[in-house]
This record gives C-alpha cells, sequence and structure tokens, in this order.
C-alpha cells in the first residue's frame, strides 16, 4: 500500500519503475492517472449494474429426462428454481400439448424480471409420454401425473406443485391466477 507522504510515495514510484514513465509524460501523467482511475471506477459500475440486473433476469434452462438429474444437482443451492415439465414438439414445431401451448407463455410472462431459474424438462413426445411407465410417472420424487406442471426446487427437493390446476385452466386469464397465487412467498 502507498503511504501518503511525498517521499514515500516518490521512493514506491521509482520502485515500480513508474518515476520513468512520470518524466516522459510530465504533466499528462497526473491525466492519465486521473483518466485511468475513472475508467476503473466506470468498468466497475457498469459490471455491477449489469449484475444487478442479470440478477432479475429470467434463466431459461431447456433439458430433457435423461440430464435432468445433472441439471439439477448444477442448481440445487439457487434458492430461487423453478421446475417446469412441459410437453415436447411435434413435426410443426409447436407442443403437441394444448394444455402446454396456452399454459407455457402465461408463465414466463408472469416470471419475466423476477429472477427465476426455470428449468423446462421435455417429457417427450406424445406415446412416449402416455406410456404409464414413463420415468416421471414412476418417480417417488417427482410423481407427475400430467403437463404442464410448475414446481418450485429447493435444497431439499420439491417445495411446491401446480399440476392439475394448469390442466383445468380454459384461457390465459385462468392460468394467472393459478401462477400468480402459486409464485407468492
Amino acid at each position: 500500500s502507498f503511504s501518503s507522504t511525498k517521499v514515500e510515495w516518490r521512493s514506491q514510484l521509482r520502485m515500480l519503475g513508474l518515476s520513468e514513465l512520470r518524466k516522459k509524460l510530465g504533466p499528462s501523467f497526473a491525466a492519465y492517472t486521473a483518466a485511468l482511475g475513472a475508467s476503473v471506477a466506470l468498468a466497475a459500475y457498469v459490471l455491477t449494474s449489469r449484475f444487478a440486473e442479470g440478477l432479475k433476469r429470467t434463466l431459461r434452462v431447456k433439458t430433457n429426462v435423461k440430464r435432468l438429474r445433472g441439471i439439477l444437482n448444477r442448481y440445487s443451492g439457487n434458492p430461487k428454481v423453478l421446475l417446469l415439465f412441459v410437453a415436447g414438439d411435434d413435426e410443426t414445431g409447436e407442443s403437441w400439448c394444448p394444455d402446454c401451448r396456452l399454459a407455457t407463455p402465461v408463465i414466463y410472462s408472469l416470471l419475466d424480471g423476477r429472477g427465476f431459474t426455470v428449468i423446462e424438462i421435455d417429457v417427450g413426445d406424445k406415446p412416449t409420454w402416455k406410456d404409464p411407465d414413463h420415468e416421471l410417472r414412476r418417480s417417488d420424487k417427482f410423481k407427475l401425473t400430467g403437463v404442464p406442471t410448475l414446481m418450485k426446487w429447493g435444497q431439499k427437493g420439491i417445495i411446491a406443485r401446480l399440476d392439475s390446476e394448469l390442466e383445468t385452466c380454459k384461457t390465459t386469464s385462468d392460468v394467472e391466477v393459478f401462477v400468480r397465487e402459486f409464485l407468492q412467498p
């Protein structure tokens, strides 16, 4: 650390080899150091602002059943993790499940700017999901009965779930009512 006295300051500058730079630059050395300090301050402000802004963004992580365990391990310490189980896309590029087509965009719009990490799990195509032996139906951890299903995930597993309610929704307003209530702390 630099001392506040001029003599020690100069001796430390010499030790660092900055005295040569100061001689060459003369009065502009002070301007250079001031500009450098301002640049560092500006960079720190931008980075912290972007970081704070990033905390409010919703992170969407798409995965499938096979990769789910690894993804859950990666986000296990995050207190704002939601699991969204949805039906996969058909040949048209849309979800084969009408309930998922209705609810998914509404869920994401309500999460926007709230800083959640949403792990979106594709349960597979229609024949795969309709199989009574589907891995997620038989899982003691998830016990899925339908899609879409939204779950709050914590360090010890599932904290809360919204499932059959989403299947009964007929309008986007119905979805909004259930999801808003579900997201309350």
